[in-house]
């Protein structure tokens, strides 16, 4: 019974992550997602019964937003993890071609000193190239699943290097570099503007949180204001503003 259980519950696994985007694979699960839809819906469903269908529409689009944020974070996360360990496996890469590897094999061989998740990644492309794929052209497709625009660097260096020859381990050694250098610039500029990226965040989600609250507190007052046409024009004068003011605080925030 249980040998009969197992398999079946791989294959729901399965159909359940052929369904999800390609650059939500690894960072988030399937089934995290199934539970989370599901939690959305029970809690909106009780918003509903406890103070009616403005409370229940209100909760859905309030804990959809909440929801859609905490993925964006976890794809985030995982993107960075990945930059992060690019460098090291370069310079596996580097020293195998310095001993006298070929770029293709130094690529094979040093996917053995890769820790996960990046691993996984890199065992996919070399797998394409075992079938018969050029080297660039996997790492190309691996890149385009999870949208690292290092990834496309190092299949561009990768495929000069194989097909036209030359110094690949010089230009991968700079780059591993740029990589390092890079994530440590991004680390100073985040901790110089986390005031100002704090303060964005929360002045573009006050006014939602306090809308929100009072949809679901007090539907019936929303209610009033919908069915009035002065209502309306101030409902949808609000959300035009709300939308000018997160763009232009995006943009302040970009900048810093």
């Amino acid at each position: 019974m249980n040998a009969n259980a197992e398999p079946s519950v791989q294959v729901q696994k399965s159909k359940l992550q052929s369904l999800m985007p390609s650059w939500l694979e690894g960072a988030v699960a399937a089934r995290t997602i199934v539970l989370i839809g599901l939690l959305i819906i029970l809690l909106s469903a009780v918003a509903g019964l406890v103070a009616g269908w403005i409370s229940a529409i209100g909760s859905l689009i309030v804990l959809t937003l909440l929801a859609m944020f905490g993925i964006w974070l976890k794809v985030q996360k995982f993107r960075r993890q990945l930059v992060r360990q690019l460098p090291a496996f370069i310079d596996a890469m580097v020293r195998l071609i310095t001993i006298g590897n070929s770029t293709q094999a130094a690529f094979q061989l040093a996917i053995a000193s890769t820790e996960t998740p990046l691993r996984g990644y890199l065992e996919r492309a070399a797998n394409l190239v075992r079938a018969g794929v050029d080297l660039d052209r996997a790492l190309h497709q691996t890149a385009a699943s999870v949208r690292v625009e290092e990834m496309y660097l190092l299949a561009s260096i990768l495929g000069l290097g194989v097909r036209y020859g030359g110094r690949a381990d010089l230009l991968l050694e700079r780059v591993a570099n740029f990589m390092r250098d890079r994530d440590q610039a991004e680390h100073e500029l985040i901790a110089l503007s986390s005031e100002t990226r704090l303060s964005a965040w929360i002045l573009g989600l006050l006014p939602v949180g306090v809308g929100g609250f009072i949809i679901i507190a007090n539907p019936s007052y929303f209610l009033r204001m919908w069915q009035d046409s002065t209502g309306q024009i101030l409902i949808f004068g609000a959300l035009g503003l709300q939308m000018l003011g997160a763009l232009l605080l995006y943009r302040l925030a970009k900048l810093t």
